[in-house]
């Protein structure tokens, strides 16, 4: 049959299961969108406001659902408008696809046979920072064979951003084209380790008595949280999460320890200094700290039998030594671990790890009523954990918060439990602010059937608030929830723990008083239903509301200052510096 080349692109994204677009429209990729409402292959396109907005609602449906959303540009200069973007899709290994036009060199016309095989065009390393891989397709004849290449990288075992550059000729251009299912293309199913190393960590872990599982964002993405529940419950293991693997364990699982790295707590960073076997399940480690040990450095793992597996060989023992390593997606190694583990387990280690996950649940009851007195849960000023606490009480289990850059995603990990996988998104150190709004429309995109809702800081919030306006277009009930920061203050002269004063990062006006928008009217003019609160005891009611909404929603809460900066004072700063130094 014959096709052009945008026509390729939209049935190639299709079978590739790619059910939203997203982008910017021009002329550079006016081939691409037409292509997308050709009968049969139609996608919805889903027109942004900001081109770096486009990566991020990619970003939010990949953390929701697993699969990956395109995005559409019209030239390749956008990779460098949504750099920061696309930087944080690869640090936190996000799928998405971007498409970008532009005209071919004078040497290769549209119909001709030149090359698109990896490594003919031009790769990241050569463009620009923040992708995986990144090609120029040179000639229509390899178009399809470029689509299976971008799909095969973006989905690959540790999936990222890839580019694609699609010349506006070859868009346009029309030739014959075979079809073929480029869905089975794909690999399937995952990889498996070696059986005589998971023997080898069944023996460890046999003796071990105070074995620990830590848990990244590779469980989840593996779905193999069913499988990590039940390795830790046979092992009468505590279960640590770093980075993206937040809800591989619901924050109510009795073996749930809590959290290490840079958004961990104090529990889990005490628990993981004090166990013998620690078993990392899909984490790079990257972002575990060191300690300061009075002027040297100990890595948290310092003295620890370290097995550590991942899908990818490079991972391995990259950032600390391991006693064992296995290559292998989180979900088999999972189940042939346990398998592994048949008869092997003595009854008298059995005794000695219960003590230990005794000491386990002590700490994280300590840890618990140290972040329920700082929640103000009997306050009538609304301090920065208290809308965590009533959203909670009106959202399903399942249903999927997104929240905005900097310190309060820290805040929502204390005072938020997480009871289902892919519920909590947060960017990565990468991003600074304007992730939030379209990573929550990605989200909703991706699971229409959940309770969307946005938590963003105000400073955050105004660099990407006209993407309201999509999710008003196209009828994408969203629940935007603004602390703005210019409410009454809770603690006058207060220091941050930095020793700098707060007020030094608020929007004020040359005499100090705090400068503020009104964004529930804000959000009204975008035409979305809009609430404005005051006091505590009005948050659950409006909240209740808001989810009520039949379409997009915001509630702005008038939060105190000086108290979304850090839920902790300075003595809990210090608190958790000692804790640390004693991992030691």
């Amino acid at each position: 049959m014959k096709l052009t080349g945008g026509q390729v692109i939209a049935k190639a994204l299709r079978a590739y299961g790619v059910r939203y677009v997203a982008g910017v429209p021009g002329n550079g990729n006016s081939g691409v969108l037409e292509g997308l409402n050709t009968p049969g292959a139609s996608i919805p396109f889903i027109r942004v406001v900001n081109e770096q907005s486009a990566v991020h609602m990619a970003d939010g449906y990949f953390r929701a659902c697993g699969s990956a959303m395109a995005v559409v540009l019209p030239a390749k200069t956008g990779i460098f408008t949504a750099s920061a973007a696309l930087s944080n899709c690869l640090s936190d290994s996000c799928g998405v696809l971007l498409v970008t036009g532009d005209r071919v060199s004078d040497d290769i016309t549209a119909g001709s046979t030149g090359s698109t095989q990896p490594g003919s065009g031009w790769d990241a390393d050569s463009a620009c920072g923040g992708l995986k891989r990144s090609w120029k397709v040179r000639a229509f004849p390899e178009l399809s064979q470029a689509m299976h290449h971008a799909f095969a990288s973006v989905l690959g075992a540790r999936p990222g951003p890839v580019h694609l550059e699609v010349p506006l000729e070859i868009q346009k251009h029309t030739d014959h084209v075979h079809a073929e299912s480029l869905q089975n293309r794909l690999s399937q199913g995952g990889l498996r380790g070696d059986p005589a190393l998971f023997e080898r960590v069944a023996s460890l872990l046999a003796s071990a008595e105070r074995p620990v599982i830590l848990a990244g964002g590779g469980v989840v993405a593996a779905d193999a949280t069913s499988e990590l529940k039940e390795l830790a419950e046979a092992l009468s293991a505590p279960v640590l999460v770093a980075g993206n693997g937040i809800g591989a364990i619901p924050d109510d699982h009795d073996l749930n320890a809590g959290s290490v790295g840079l958004a961990g707590n104090a529990c889990g960073t005490e628990l993981l200094g004090k166990a013998d076997v620690i078993v990392a399940v899909g984490s790079r480690l990257s972002d575990l700290s060191d300690v300061d040990g009075g002027g040297w450095s100990v890595s948290e793992l310092a003295g620890k039998k370290l097995i550590q597996i991942d899908v990818e060989k490079n991972e391995i023992g990259k950032r600390y030594p391991v006693e064992v390593g296995i290559v292998a997606d989180a979900k088999s190694a999972l189940v042939d671990l346990k398998s592994a583990l048949n008869g092997k387990l003595k009854r008298a280690t059995g005794a000695r790890r219960q003590a230990f996950i005794e000491l386990m649940r002590e700490m994280r009851g300590q840890w618990w009523n140290a972040v329920a007195s700082k929640s103000g849960a009997h306050e009538t000023l609304i301090r920065a954990p208290r809308p965590f606490l009533e959203l909670r009480k009106v959202l399903y289990r399942d249903a999927i918060a997104v929240i905005g850059s900097g310190a309060l995603a820290q805040i929502a990990r204390e005072h938020f439990p997480v009871y289902v996988p892919r519920t909590f998104l947060s960017p990565g150190a990468s991003v600074a602010g304007g992730w939030a709004v379209p990573a929550a429309i990605g989200a909703k995109l991706a699971m229409p059937a959940r309770q969307v809702v946005c938590v963003v800081e105000d400073s955050d919030f105004l660099q990407s608030m006209q993407e309201m306006a999509v999710s008003v277009m196209h009828c994408i009930p969203v629940v935007f929830v603004v602390f703005n920061q210019s409410g009454p203050e809770f603690v006058s002269g207060a220091v941050g723990s930095l020793g700098v004063r707060r007020s030094m990062g608020e929007f004020s006006l040359p005499d100090g008083r705090p400068y503020s928008l009104a964004f529930s009217e804000i959000a009204r003019s975008f035409g979305l239903d809009a609430w404005r609160v005051e006091h505590a005891s009005q948050l659950e009611g409006v909240f209740r509301r808001a989810l009520d909404s039949t379409g997009p929603a915001l509630v702005e809460v008038m939060v105190a200052r000086h108290e979304t900066n850090s839920s902790a004072t300075p003595n809990d700063v210090k608190l958790h510096a000692k804790q640390q130094a004693s991992v030691a």
